[in-house]
Order: C-alpha cells, then sequence, then structure tokens
C-alpha cells in the first residue's frame, strides 16, 4: 500500500531596491520551497523541506571587488597581477536547490525522536535567544526561515513537564570526507521544561566539542501582561584566554482589542560577549563581505568568529495592528544602547484569497556612527598607504516587495 504523502510549501518571487548604494542597486529573488511529510505507519513520519532559489541583480562580493579595483589600492592590484574574475553564480546544483529539512520522526510511547536535519527553535525571546543552541536573527528579514541542524533529538514528556535531549552537528558536513578533514564541531544539549502555577521554567545546558559551553534558564509567564527572561553563562573553549560572559535577555508583551488585534512587545538585551563601540570588528560581521582577491600582500580577513550583533546592550520592540482580517501592519526596530545606532524593519501585508500573500516593506538603518550605520572610517579597507572604501556598499535603506503563494 502506498502511503498518503501531504505535500504543502509556496513559492515566492521578492524584489529589493537599494538606495545609496555604488553599483548595482536592485535585486530579484525566485523561491520555491515545497514539504513533503509521508508516514510509514502509525508511529513513523518522515519529512522532507526543499528549496529552490535563483537570484538577479546584485551580488555584494562583485561591488566589493569592483569598489576596490576602482580605488587606490587598484593599481597596486593590477601591477601585482592579482585580479578578479566573478564566479559563476550557478555552476553546480547545489547553487539552486537545497534540503533545508530531512528528518525522520518516531513517535514511541515514552519518547519521539527525531532524527536527521532539523529546526531547533528554543527560548522566549522576541529578537534575541540566549537559550537557543544555533540562534539565528531572522526578525529582520521576515521571509526567511531558520537554517535546519543536523542533529538528533529526543523529547521525553513527564506529565506537564519536558526533558529534552540534542545531540548535534555542524551543518558543513564537508570536513568529514576530505582528504585532510577538520574535526567537525559536534554540540550536545539537555533542557529540562516545569510548568508551575502558569508559569514555564526551563533549564538548559550545551557544551561543544571544542569546550566551549552554555548554561542557562528560561522562564515565561503572564501577569496581566505576558513576560519573559532567559540567559546564563556563556563559557569559554578548551585553552581559550577568555573567562566568559554572561547574556540575558527580559521582555513583555500585550495584546489591545483594537481593529482587528493590536500587539506589542519590548525587551532588552545584555550580551557579555560583545564589544564596546570603539572596539568592534566589523569584518567579524557574519553579513560581512570577504575579501575577493588571493593577493598575499592584503590584510587577511577577520578571523573572529562571525557574529550577528557586535555590541552588549540593545532595546528591541515589535508591533502589529491587524487591520482587517486581511490586511496588516507591522514593524521591528532593534536599537544599540551604548552608539544610538538602530535597524527599523516596517511592513504591510495583505492576504489575497485563501493562498496568496502581498508584501510591502523596507529595511532602514538609522543613527550615526555605530554598530547598525557605521562610519565612512570604519569601512576602509587598508593595505599599507592605500586604501580602498567600502561605505558604498551599505544601503541608506532598503526597499521590499514580495509575493507569497502557498499550496
Amino acid at each position: 500500500m502506498t502511503p498518503d504523502v501531504e505535500i504543502q510549501g509556496y513559492a515566492e518571487v521578492r524584489a529589493a531596491g537599494l538606495i545609496g548604494v555604488e553599483g548595482t542597486p536592485w535585486t530579484l529573488v525566485e523561491r520555491v520551497r515545497p514539504r513533503f511529510a509521508i508516514p510509514i505507519g502509525d508511529r513513523v513520519t518522515v519529512e522532507a523541506v526543499v528549496e529552490g532559489a535563483l537570484a538577479q541583480g546584485r551580488d555584494s562580493t562583485d561591488e566589493a571587488a569592483a569598489l576596490i579595483l576602482a580605488s587606490d589600492l587598484g593599481p597596486l592590484l593590477e601591477s601585482a597581477g592579482c585580479t578578479y574574475t566573478p564566479e559563476p553564480h550557478y555552476d553546480d546544483v547545489s547553487d539552486y536547490l537545497s534540503v533545508e529539512r530531512l528528518h525522520i520522526d518516531l513517535n514511541l510511547k515514552s519518547v519521539d525522536l527525531t532524527i536527521g536535519r532539523q529546526a531547533l527553535n528554543w527560548g522566549s525571546g522576541l529578537v534575541f535567544h540566549p537559550t537557543d543552541l544555533y540562534a539565528e536573527v531572522v526578525a529582520t528579514e521576515p521571509w526567511r526561515e531558520r537554517r535546519g541542524v543536523n542533529a538528533v533529538k529526543a523529547a521525553i514528556p513527564l506529565g506537564d513537564h519536558q526533558i529534552t535531549a540534542v545531540a548535534a552537528i555542524d551543518d558543513d558536513l564537508s570536513p568529514l570526507w576530505e582528504d585532510e578533514p577538520s574535526a567537525p564541531d559536534f554540540s550536545g544539549a539537555v533542557k529540562a521544561t516545569f510548568r508551575v502555577s502558569g508559569t514555564d521554567l526551563s533549564a538548559v545546558g550545551h557544551i561543544k566539542s571544542s569546550g566551549a559551553w552554555f548554561a542557562g534558564a528560561d522562564l515565561r509567564g503572564n501577569l496581566g501582561v505576558g513576560w519573559w527572561v532567559e540567559g546564563g553563562w556563556h563559557g569559554a573553549a578548551v585553552g581559550s584566554e577568555d573567562t566568559g560572559a554572561a547574556e540575558v535577555v527580559a521582555g513583555v508583551d500585550y495584546s489591545f482589542d483594537v481593529l482587528n488585534l493590536l500587539y506589542l512587545a519590548a525587551e532588552y538585551r545584555y550580551d557579555g560577549t560583545g564589544s564596546a563601540p570603539e572596539d568592534y570588528d566589523y569584518a567579524a560581521r557574519s553579513s560581512g563581505v570577504s575579501n575577493p582577491f588571493d593577493c598575499a600582500f592584503l590584510p587577511p580577513a577577520s578571523t573572529a568568529e562571525p557574529r550577528t550583533t557586535l555590541g552588549q546592550h540593545y532595546v528591541d520592540g515589535s508591533v502589529r495592528l491587524g487591520l482587517t482580517e486581511d490586511i496588516s501592519v507591522s514593524a521591528v526596530a532593534i536599537v544599540n544602547l551604548l552608539d544610538g545606532t538602530g535597524y527599523a524593519v516596517p511592513d504591510v501585508s495583505a492576504n489575497v484569497g485563501t493562498h496568496a500573500a502581498v508584501h510591502l516593506g523596507a529595511q532602514i538603518p538609522f543613527g550615526k556612527s555605530g554598530e547598525f550605520r557605521p562610519a565612512a572610517e570604519d569601512l576602509r579597507y587598508t593595505a599599507g598607504t592605500y586604501t580602498a572604501d567600502l561605505s558604498g556598499l551599505l544601503p541608506d535603506a532598503t526597499v521590499l516587495g514580495w509575493v507569497r503563494y502557498s499550496f
């Protein structure tokens, strides 16, 4: 008997216009993301999510190379025979097709097992999640799902309580079959959640093969307004000179009976792993551009671990107002309290029929001379007495529009 295959997903077209940049000021992305759920018996299900994506327009690495070649560094690079040849964008199937989820779920009598590439979302925070093992900030990119994690997860229900254990490996599995493989990054974690008097209390422990570890707690409840506190201590890896640091998030939210519902939320974050404004390493941003030239005399790329944020003290907030059942306006904003810069993402969305949704929004950095809006001198690429100004890579604002059809 052939199992019933459940197919869901969406197709999407997203366009962006970048204001105030050098080079190509637009991008266009087409995505299709089907999800397949295949039941195998009463207690076993296989789930797969495949994503196909094509992109046209601006390429940040190409634009960085063009700015460097047009700068004082250009003649030096040419005389040294350092040239830049754009890489083909679609040279391999993996450039446009990926497996985002692929796992088997076993619902046994005393434990639920999930084995394979899966979503792991821990923590109660609005934007930042200290107790999340593989946290990503996706609030500023509302169209994007979090990446999958290659892991084995066991969830053991204990009445109203639950214990969850995870063993995971870094997403990049290539070290396992390279000729001279580097050690893959393994990690393990345990989360124990207890529900007491309407409050969820979770204790979390996490350790990596490098010796880095985290221990913390996550609490969420309601006292007229919703509230959450989560955080803990990041322990340093074996052999590191770091002594470790704390990270804590605390927030509140509330819904008002206005029109089709008004939702407000705000939170504060302290990140002891971050730096003071004068010590920011802008090259460590996970969204940064690597050196596009293979020249020994150029400064090497940053060796710092990629970071989503650079600072220590933040506030963020979210607002959403349903104007009707099908039309809503919303916004998310993040502010670095020490340098006064921030990032706002407003959005207007409308459902069209039962399957389609249209969005119009923007990504707007604000403030001066800080993390989210660096000064020009912080975006200079220097080799000796030669300098390239890369400030033209960062937009003053980005206007977004996308259409998604769900099936």
